[in-house]
């Protein structure tokens, strides 16, 4: 489905029905994102049509494309690899034995290939602060970046692979970190942009190649962007209510997912909500291949 922002940007609209769609990644002229509550892992070609799903057998935070043509998955409360032909799972880490009330949520391979940073949030509904942001490696194990977060969300590098982004959704912050590769670990974590309810809280982002932050104000309804030195400098609003993540997809178009919240009854729901939108022409190069986890 074709159509128009309010703004009047060109999208295209994929009516996929998510309850919490998060995680885009565009890949081999197709998209794959995840659905948090379903639980669910889908592969979409915008080309033909064809979608993919595979059933997760616990709520699903984040997943990661890797070398070896598999795919990591940040299940509830642990790491697997999912391997797509066979449908099978094996689990590889259980990072956070001790907080039971937590899930994992969101994550990304470091721009060498060899970490997977990932996060946690309190899934109780108590909203402690409890969220973690981790790094694993395939052969050196787990490791905890932080502690104290509510909602970690919004990994992003920078074009040098120097600098961290990352956000507390219910907090409403955007941090940024000094990123050491060798050790897969953070250093001078500080805040760098605050956004509140009607500017639109940060969820999932990415930067593009002038080093502009996008991130999905899932409170707000829009898509903010923020030069490298943090100020604001588009708010693109878009058709649904709860947008939750984006990413850079071809043609320079941004791939925009979303979801509809448990506590909506029927008349807050608006059709738009928990589908997936294409934004059309806004970037000025294809999305690069993304960086794949190297397990070996």
């Amino acid at each position: 489905m074709s159509g128009r922002t309010q703004q009047g940007l060109a999208l295209r609209q994929f009516r996929v029905g998510n309850r919490v769609g998060e995680c885009p990644i565009w890949a081999d002229a197709r998209l794959t994102w995840i659905d948090v509550r379903a639980p669910a892992l889908h592969a979409l070609d915008p080309a033909t049509g064809r979608l993919d799903t595979w059933t997760l057998p616990k709520p699903v935070g984040a997943h990661a494309l890797c070398v070896d043509g598999s795919i990591l998955l940040a299940l509830r409360d642990e790491l697997a690899i999912l391997d797509p032909e066979r449908a099978s799972l094996c689990t590889v880490a259980a990072p956070e034995p001790d907080r039971p009330h937590n899930r994992l949520n969101e994550g990304r391979v470091s721009p060498c290939g060899a970490w997977f940073v990932f996060g946690s949030m309190d899934d109780s509904g108590a909203g402690r602060p409890t969220g973690q942001l981790h790094a694993w490696h395939p052969q050196r194990g787990s490791r905890v970046l932080l502690d104290g977060l509510h909602i970690a969300n919004g990994f992003a590098w920078s074009g040098d692979g120097q600098t961290f982004h990352f956000s507390d959704s219910k907090a409403g912050v955007v941090y940024r970190a000094r990123w050491q590769a060798q050790t897969g670990t953070l250093a001078d974590i500080a805040p760098w942009v605050d956004a509140d309810e009607q500017a639109g809280r940060p969820d999932g982002a990415f930067i593009d190649g002038h080093d502009n932050y996008w991130s999905a104000g899932v409170s707000a309804g829009c898509i903010n962007v923020h030069a490298p030195g943090g100020e604001r400098i588009r708010k693109l609003a878009v058709p649904c209510q709860a947008p939750s993540m984006v990413c850079p997809g071809p043609h320079g178009s941004v791939f925009v997912t979303s979801l509809v919240r448990p506590q909506w009854g029927p008349d807050d729901i608006r059709p738009e909500d928990g589908q997936l939108f294409q934004l059309l022409d806004l970037l000025a190069s294809d999305a690069p291949p993304p960086v794949r986890l190297r397990l070996t």
